[in-house]
């Protein structure tokens, strides 16, 4: 019988060794799949109404991998709930959707987002036009992103630009309303 010359750990520790290189390639490559099983966790403690074990696990989705967008939304979301009761669950909503955003950059949802909370609870429109322009960039068939994008721009004091972003909404939507009375209503009269 040939000797094993291979080194002592080695010869008596093969078996675990290739363990862990099998888990830690097998975490590596199934990453994304674990993200999302504690992101539907947290989906589940979300509708029975434990909204911080929700957080928790939303949490545990984006740490585990950042590149699945859906923690960051569901996690932003539940703080921009409370952002107009809490100004500290609003900077964390535009915490969370900026940083969000920014390891989801073909993600035209997360800038949206963070756009509806710049405009609703902060009403820094500047700040909300910005992000809509993102997202309508990465999603240019968006008709909400262009319609906040309208209204804060109007909010800015540009109504002719306003108007050009909802004609944009009624060339992706013919039926959509409240473009249709905001021309009506801010176009120059002559």
């Amino acid at each position: 019988m040939k000797e094993d010359v291979r080194p002592y750990v080695i010869r008596t520790y093969d078996r675990w060794i290739i363990l862990v290189i099998v888990l830690v390639v097998g975490y590596i490559l199934f990453r994304p799949v674990f993200a999302f099983s504690a992101y539907y966790r947290g989906l589940s403690f979300e509708r029975m109404l434990s909204i911080g074990t929700a957080k928790h696990y939303y949490q545990r989705a984006i740490d585990i991998d950042a590149n699945v967008p859906e923690g960051w939304i569901a996690l932003g979301e539940l703080y921009m709930i409370d952002g107009r009761a809490s100004r500290g669950d609003h900077d964390r909503a535009i915490a969370t959707f900026t940083s969000g955003a920014a390891a989801n950059p073909k993600n035209g949802l997360l800038p949206f987002l963070l756009c509806r909370t710049y405009y609703e609870q902060g009403h820094d429109f500047a700040h909300a036009l910005a992000a809509c322009q993102n997202s309508v960039r990465i999603d240019p068939t968006d008709k909400f992103a262009w319609d906040y994008a309208a209204w804060s721009t109007l909010q800015l004091g540009n109504a002719k630009q306003a108007i050009g972003y909802w004609k944009i909404v009624l060339s992706l939507d013919p039926n959509y309303t409240t473009a249709r009375i905001a021309i009506k209503k801010y176009a120059p009269r002559t």
